[in-house]
């Protein structure tokens, strides 16, 4: 279940300022310690105004941190929303880049590291991942050998004249590919002398004009693009073809391409090639899959009993997390006792000024039982250590 929802439109984001202003929420604009509580009041001339602005520092105000960017947090309705204000006077910023907005949370989260009533906790973090990549014998063997039955079904069994199996490596730079991996959307052309498919579970050549449109190239250059597109299907006497994403935890990782030079291709056949795929997956997954861990003792920012934010400070890991992705955490507790369990990466953060990565988790509805009342217990603890300690100052 996608838990985050990403405004990056121009259009979207102003609607949420607006949202913002006619409800005159209060926001938390934030530096370290420092906080400033907002609340807002108009969009004028491209910025966000506030009607009032307090600082947990009197000494300082907004305009001190004139165009640097601060991290804003404002709760409205059943949402958290997550944005950078970047300042342009004492009572106004400029109009955010991007906004993450998700539901708020139902459980009372701590604060852990740096915590005075925390005096060691800590996690270590595992992930099965597939990366075709890594030169390994072992596993390039079992790859092609994956490959090969694949194409080989595809042509003897589902009667293709040409099947193709693709792993990505990142360095794709074929519009096609490009927009299957943006979309994990199968790309179609059922009738070569036809462009047009009415279908919006799949992708056609008018998607892929308005791809380049977006991309910044000009129209001479697109209609030649397709020119050429069309030249190739003559040339080589392509009917249909169809190309369909292989995509692994909300990624595409490779493309499965058929083409036929004697019959059209049905969209029954785009349905029974997008289960092929989906098993594809499942096949490289369960053969080609390793399982790495964490070195180190990795940071726990905060916590609650359905999630945290934790600091990844394993390079080797990056280049593997990325949203919707699930990880095992064993948690260590400061009597150095343990919990384990599953969690999906709900967040991504931007980078820490060392270079490590901050990542917001949600704990697996299996946890078990036990291990959950202990987290509760636990944190229900430190909440009530931190109100004798704000007590006792």
């Amino acid at each position: 279940m996608i838990v985050e929802e990403i405004y990056e439109d121009e259009k979207d984001i102003t609607k949420v300022m607006a949202l913002f202003c006619g409800n005159q929420a209060r926001a938390k604009i934030k530096d370290r310690d420092l906080i400033f509580s907002v609340r807002f009041k108009e969009i004028k001339s491209g910025q966000v105004y506030f009607s009032s602005v307090e600082s947990t520092d009197n000494s300082v105000s907004l305009d001190d941190y004139h165009m640097r960017p601060l991290a804003t947090e404002t709760v409205l309705g059943g949402n958290i929303y997550l944005f950078q204000a970047i300042p342009v006077s004492a009572r106004s910023i400029a109009m955010p880049d991007l906004i993450k907005a998700h539901p708020k949370r139902k459980h009372p989260r701590i604060k852990v590291s740096g915590n005075p009533v925390i005096s060691k906790m800590y996690a270590t973090i595992s992930m099965k991942v597939v990366d075709f990549t890594v030169q390994d014998e072992e596993l390039a063997r079992k790859i092609h050998l994956i490959i090969s039955t694949i194409e080989s079904h595809l042509v003897r069994s589902e009667n293709y004249d040409i099947a193709k199996v693709s792993l990505f490596d990142g360095t794709e730079k074929n519009i096609v590919t490009r927009l299957i991996k943006k979309t994990k959307k199968p790309f179609v052309v059922l009738d070569s002398n036809n462009f047009k498919v009415k279908d919006e579970l799949v992708l056609g050549y008018e998607d892929y004009i308005k791809f380049l449109i977006e991309e910044g190239y000009k129209r001479d250059d697109i209609m030649s693009q397709l020119d050429k597109v069309k030249e190739f299907y003559i040339k080589n006497h392509i009917l249909s073809e169809a190309i369909i994403p292989l995509v692994f935890e909300d990624e595409a990782i490779g493309q499965i391409r058929v083409v036929s030079l004697k019959e059209k291709i049905a969209k029954a056949q785009i349905r029974r090639l997008m289960s092929l795929a989906m098993n594809a997956v499942e096949n490289l997954f369960e053969k080609c899959s390793f399982e790495i861990l964490s070195k180190e003792p990795q940071i726990v920012l905060d916590l609650s009993v359905g999630g945290g934010k934790l600091l990844i400070t394993e390079t080797d890991m990056f280049k593997y997390i990325r949203l919707l992705k699930r990880i095992y955490i064993q948690l260590y507790f400061p009597d150095e006792s343990m919990i384990k369990t599953m969690a999906t990466v709900i967040n991504t953060y931007d980078n820490t000024e060392d270079g490590f990565k901050t990542i917001g988790v949600k704990f697996s509805a299996n946890i078990d039982w036990r291990d959950k009342q202990k987290l509760d217990d636990f944190i229900q603890s430190v909440l009530r250590l931190e109100k004798d300690y704000a007590d006792e100052e």
